[in-house]
């Protein structure tokens, strides 16, 4: 990422040779904790660079301001996207730049025909082992396959779903649970250890996200395949993304907020989003004139794009608001969570899983 940077404020300062950048990495673990210091003790930074549901943490902390006037690039970006950088009162807290897609990675050499739906990920692959990380981040894209999703919305508006919705939640965490049960499929704690295990071959498919492509190039070689993750009941494509945020920390005097807002205006610009997503080949540009080009650079990025085209055209807003909504609020966050982990680990039945987290988001709302 240093690196990364580094380029891009060379670029910047071809266009303002004024600018003079000061760069600071930090740990995701100790991220938020550390920009409270910096921010308590009066030298916070001008512009943060992270991911949507971090920049949301450091808006709900009151460590960076939201963006005062209307987003850049509306007319090229997905609506979906503002979604996930909207917080609660609907303020605005940064400017989406690319987008980290998630996808099947796996080993080519064991794995000839990666599976193309859910209900078939067990059947007919008893030679193969399949990872899930247990983080609702990272699975709540088998929540959307299932369109679960609709239910959730409606709780949340502290209305009860019909019987027909609160169903699709419940198939959804029957699903998780039956997987769970199978010999072949193995649920670990996040990312980095299914990354590990596919590395070392104690697994042969795990979804994953573009963030981790650079490191399973270097290690698995030619081995790596890159693909789409599966369909669910209703074969629609639930291309999940995250999303890199710039958001502007609350430290800044007059002109060093000119300038961070001068930085994100130039990273908006189709080329610069072009630029930046193929330094690292990790991620797409928001921007969709410009994540055309990546994606047909990118090793598997026509096939994650489509994923995410599709995505981009059929999501209901419904569809986009729930997950924003979810994702952005640290309480509806964790009481999906608790109650997915319980069915996995068989304290709750699914039925009574579905219920706990229909009638707490209803609560909630209340």
């Amino acid at each position: 990422m240093g690196a990364l940077v580094d380029g891009l404020v060379k670029q910047l300062r071809s266009v303002d040779s004024s600018i003079q950048i000061q760069t600071a990495l930090y740990g995701r673990r100790n991220f938020v904790d550390e920009i409270q210091r910096q921010t308590s003790s009066g030298f916070g930074p001008d512009l943060i660079i992270t991911d949507s549901e971090t920049t949301l943490e450091l808006y709900s902390r009151n460590l960076i301001n939201p963006i005062d006037t209307e987003a850049k690039g509306t007319d090229n970006i997905p609506a979906y996207v503002f979604n996930l950088v909207k917080a609660k009162d609907g303020k605005l807290v940064g400017q989406p730049v690319s987008q980290y897609v998630q996808l099947a990675c796996y080993n080519k050499d064991k794995v000839k025909t990666p599976p193309d739906s859910l209900i078939d990920l067990p059947k007919g692959n008893d030679d193969l082992t399949f990872g899930l990380a247990l983080q609702l981040k990272d699975l709540y894209w088998t929540a959307e396959a299932f369109q679960a999703e609709q239910a959730i919305e409606i709780a949340m508006q502290g209305k009860k779903p019909s019987k027909k919705q609160a169903l699709r939640v419940s198939r959804w965490l029957t699903w998780l649970k039956t997987a769970s049960y199978q010999q072949n499929i193995r649920f670990l704690n996040d990312q980095n250890s299914l990354r590990r295990a596919l590395i070392a071959g104690e697994l042969d498919w795990i979804t994953c996200w573009s963030t981790n492509l650079p490191e399973l190039r270097e290690k698995m070689q030619d081995k790596l395949g890159i693909g789409g993750i599966p369909k669910g009941p209703s074969k629609k494509l639930r291309a999940m993304t995250r999303l890199s945020v710039w958001s502007l920390g609350r430290n800044s005097s007059p002109r060093q907020r000119e300038k961070a807002l001068t930085f994100i205006d130039f990273i908006t610009k189709p080329w610069a989003q072009k630029t930046y997503a193929l330094r690292n080949k990790t991620s797409f540009p928001v921007d969709k004139n410009a994540a055309k080009i990546v994606a047909s650079k990118i090793p598997g990025g026509l096939s994650a794009l489509a994923q995410y085209e599709e995505q981009a055209v059929k999501v209901s807003a419904a569809a986009s608001r729930t997950k924003a909504m979810v994702f952005r609020d640290p309480e509806r966050y964790d009481t999906i969570s608790e109650h997915l982990l319980d069915t996995i680990y068989d304290i709750e039945t699914p039925e009574e899983a579905s219920q706990n987290i229909l009638n707490a988001l209803q609560e909630e709302k209340q």
